[in-house]
C-alpha cells in the first residue's frame, strides 16, 4: 500500500498508525489500491468509514460482508473500506444480488466529505457516538 498513496509515504502512514483517517488518505487509498469485489454504490460516506476505521482498530467489529458471486458487495460497503484500510480480515458472508445491479470498480467510488449519512438518517445517528458500543455484541476481540 505505501507505494500506491504517492510523495507522502512517510507522513500518510504516521497519520494511519495514529489512527487518524483524513480525506486524503481515504482518496489515495479508494484510488489506487486493487479491490477483490466491485459495488453498486457510486458513493460512500467519509463520516462512516472514519468512524468504522477507528472503531476497529480500537478492537470492534461489526460483522461481515455480504458478497455475491465471489465478486460483488451486497451489503457492507462502507465496512469493506474500513476493514481494508485497518488491514483487518473480516468474514465473508455469501448473499444473491439483482442482477439488474450495474457492477461498479471500488476505485471508481466518489466519497461524501461533506454529509454524514447516519446523523442524517434517525434510525442510524447512534452510530455517530460510541454509547452503542456498550451493547455485549459489540465486545471487543
Amino acid at each position: 500500500m505505501k507505494e500506491a498513496l504517492g510523495n507522502n509515504v512517510e507522513s500518510i502512514t504516521s497519520k494511519i498508525e495514529s489512527k487518524q483517517l483524513t480525506i486524503e488518505i481515504l482518496d489515495s487509498f479508494i484510488l489506487h489500491t486493487k479491490h477483490e469485489y466491485g459495488t453498486t454504490h457510486k458513493k460512500l460516506c467519509y463520516a462512516k468509514i472514519e468512524r468504522i476505521y477507528r472503531r476497529v482498530l480500537e478492537g470492534y467489529r461489526f460483522g461481515g460482508i455480504k458478497i455475491s458471486n465471489n465478486e460483488l458487495i451486497i451489503d457492507g460497503n462502507h465496512r469493506y473500506i474500513a476493514y481494508k484500510l485497518a488491514e483487518i480480515e473480516f468474514d465473508v458472508i455469501k448473499a444473491g444480488r439483482n442482477f439488474s445491479d450495474e457492477i461498479r470498480k471500488i476505485n471508481d467510488i466518489e466519497i461524501d466529505k461533506e454529509h454524514d449519512w447516519d446523523y442524517n438518517c434517525h434510525a442510524d445517528r447512534k452510530y455517530c457516538t460510541d454509547e452503542f458500543l456498550s451493547d455485549p455484541k459489540y465486545n471487543k476481540e
